[in-house]
């Protein structure tokens, strides 16, 4: 890895990290966690309580008061707070341990390899290279004023019970800004879309495939309701575009109905998703479109039910001072302010926007997630650490050598 001349250089000079020591920390951490298989429980895996015990013990050793949490003792979370002196701002930092299961990575996806200044391994992007940034950055900050708080949480791969989890269990601490440690390829997410999931049953009547004229077919009905939503994306895409994330969109999912090859379908079961964005409700967009489904289906003369499975709120995060000390800290590492950007995709982040603490989204530079071959730029995680250590000095209220007074 040749760091010589770039931003994990210039860190170095201005007193974030010595020597590189940085760099070969953060690499070794990361390599370490790779090469646990923390699959999330409910996609197959085994779960991430051997990670999740692993940072815990670390975290306790370098002085942080740290609990573990959650209910399913193979998917625990981590909080891990180090208390600062008074009278400064608390910055939360938080990641998921979770990964998807590695069948299907390039060997068995848990051995790190390194190439070409790239590490490979299943959560090597996603998001395994956040949380070792995370980690050594919280452990090589400088006491500070406010407190510094790391959620190392479960299950975002699936039903992010994790945060939902730390959420709950720090509704008393004062936190005033936070970032998630997705990854973002060194961009800072500022906004990001929002999803609903629903389910929608369409009722029929079977009748032999011989004589349809006795039955309601189920799926022709629902063939004709899904003409009804896709009007509605064309709707979706005839509004206004917001500036950062375009538009929001509707879409069919899954679709399952009918019985066997001679029989008129009684039934019909579709997953619809709706992509939302900053301002769209859960409610209204449900409504919405229970009023385009019902209009439809009165002309149709089927029977039909909607029902929501899940439903997350879309992000955006206000300037403020936590975009102002996130852009002096990268800024100062990077040699230049961060790109701000909207992501069409959701993370835990929606769920601390929810909780009414100010964040943002700021990770490594990386790709493969999900896939076979997953890897993350190693001088990005580096960079991201230092990145982190001195946003940790800023926002919690220290001072770095050589820096003007902060706010």
């Amino acid at each position: 890895m040749d760091i010589e001349g770039g931003p994990l250089n210039r860190a170095m000079d201005d007193g974030v990290a010595d020597d590189g020591a940085i760099a070969a920390d953060v690499v070794d951490l990361l390599a370490a966690l790779v090469r646990i298989d923390s699959g999330n429980v409910r996609l197959g895996g085994p779960g991430n309580s051997v990670l999740a015990e692993l940072l815990a013990c670390r975290l306790e050793e370098s002085g942080f008061d740290v609990r573990t949490i959650g209910e399913d003792a193979l998917q625990p979370s981590v909080i891990a707070i180090r208390r600062g002196t008074g009278g400064g701002r608390t910055l939360l930092i938080n990641g998921h341990l979770d990964s998807v299961p590695v069948s299907g990575s390039a060997g068995d996806g848990l051995e790190p390899r390194v190439e070409a200044g790239r590490l490979h391994g299943r959560g090597s992007y996603d998001m395994k290279s956040g949380i070792a940034a995370a980690v050594v950055a919280a452990e090589r900050a400088e006491s500070t004023a406010g407190d510094v708080i790391l959620t190392l949480v479960a299950d975002e791969e699936f039903g992010s019970t994790g945060t939902e989890d730390v959420l709950r269990a720090l509704r008393h601490e004062a936190i005033d800004g936070a970032v998630v440690v997705e990854p973002t390829d060194l961009q800072l997410t500022v906004a990001h879309r929002g999803f609903a999931w629903f389910r929608l049953e369409v009722q029929g009547r079977a009748a032999h495939g011989s004589q349809p004229e006795l039955g309601v077919d189920a799926i022709a009905g629902t063939v004709q309701l899904l003409d009804a939503v896709r009007a509605l994306g064309d709707t979706l895409a005839g509004r206004s575009a917001h500036p950062l994330l375009g538009f929001s969109t509707v879409r069919v999912s899954m679709i399952e109905g009918g019985t066997d090859a001679a029989t008129i379908a009684d039934h019909c079961t579709v997953t619809l998703e709706r992509r939302t964005l900053p301002g769209e409700t859960p409610h209204a967009v449900c409504a919405e479109l229970e009023g385009v489904l019902a209009s439809a289906a009165e002309r149709l003369g089927v029977t039909w039910r909607l029902e929501e499975l899940v439903s997350r709120s879309a992000l955006e995060t206000a300037p403020g001072p936590l975009e102002d000390a996130v852009s002096r800290a990268f800024t100062a590492v990077m040699g230049e302010a961060p790109v701000r950007r909207g992501d069409p995709w959701w993370t835990d982040a929606g769920l601390i926007a929810e909780a009414g603490i100010p964040v943002l989204v700021l990770g490594a530079a990386g790709g493969g997630a999900h896939a076979a071959d997953e890897w993350v730029d190693i001088e990005s995680v580096a960079s991201l650490t230092a990145v982190l250590q001195r946003l940790v000095a800023d926002f919690c209220g220290a001072k770095m050598e050589g820096d003007e007074e902060l706010p």
